[in-house]
């Protein structure tokens, strides 16, 4: 088995020598696992810091990975990570922290631009920001909207999630990752609008904010379907509302989030969108109806 095939089975895009997928073994959605062939076997390095052998061993349950296959056992680092040491938590939350200092407020700038493609209006919200020029993994820099993410329970800042933007704000940037956290975002969340006792909850920015935008409630995203299954609430918060994404990972996650949080005496609701969508791609569609009729 070689990562071209392990790669393209999962739907990965190639950089170089180098395979860009999903990881098989967490649920996130982003692109974080990279393979690529070694000189023993097969290399692969999870950025979310998922073990090699949890990796592979989520790669046999989907038939990818014989159980004689041979792999590196060298610890992987792709090229365009360049660094010496990985940074620890608090040195991670450290240069979060600076890049959102350096960011400014995201009002006139292409982060407007970019959600309004999208069909949300942006308020005057503190927790997204703009950086006009931010490096990406693979060594370029791009505009980018940066998000703060805050502990769930104590709200002090711990990680920044990032968007990158195409130059002109209307859209994504055209690259692999588009959305990389920074920091240690498990259990922690970005927060719009004052807490109460009742909020919503989802995994995207974009997808609370569409939510938001029609209930004008506060809305946390937790940014990850593991995210949403971690994320703890202070005590004030009683009544939540689960804006899930409509695919079959978006469902297990907030079901499996609804009955923990359900168990700890809280009020719990799940939204669930058309099978396939979101609550963006539902707000589009409206807003699509709309300029139509």
């Amino acid at each position: 088995m070689t990562a071209e095939i392990i790669a393209k089975a999962l739907g990965g895009r190639r950089y170089g020598t180098e395979w860009q997928v999903r990881c098989p073994a967490h649920g996130d959605r982003i692109a974080s696992l990279s393979i690529k062939d070694g000189e023993r076997g097969v290399l692969v390095y999870c950025h979310a810091r998922c073990s090699q052998q949890s990796v592979i061993t989520a790669l046999m349950a989907r038939g990818l990975w014989s159980s004689t296959a041979r792999f590196d056992r060298n610890e992987f680092r792709p090229r365009f990570t360049n660094r010496k040491s990985e940074p620890n938590g608090a040195e991670k939350t450290a240069l979060a922290l600076k890049i959102w200092k350096e960011s400014k407020p995201s009002k006139g700038t292409l982060v407007e631009v970019y959600l309004e493609s999208r069909g949300i209006r942006l308020d005057e919200d503190q927790a997204l920001r703009f950086h006009p020029c931010l490096k990406h993994l693979s060594g370029n820099s791009w505009p980018a909207m940066v998000a703060l993410v805050t502990d769930g329970v104590t709200n002090l800042p711990v990680a920044i999630h990032r968007t990158f933007l195409a130059i002109d704000g209307s859209g994504k940037a055209p690259i692999g990752q588009t959305k990389l956290m920074l920091g240690p975002c498990r259990g922690g969340a970005v927060r719009f609008g004052k807490d109460n006792d009742e909020i919503i909850v989802g995994e995207g920015i974009e997808t609370v904010l569409s939510v938001r935008q029609a209930m004008k409630m506060p809305a946390w995203a937790a940014l990850s379907t593991s995210g949403l299954v971690a994320l703890e609430f202070p005590p004030e918060v009683r009544k939540i509302i689960i804006a899930a994404d409509g695919d079959s990972a978006g469902d297990k996650a907030a079901k499996d989030a609804a009955r923990k949080w359900s168990s700890n005496g809280r009020s719990v609701v799940i939204a669930q969108p058309p099978r396939g969508l979101d609550f963006n791609d539902l707000l589009k569609s409206i807003a699509d109806c709309s300029e139509d009729s």
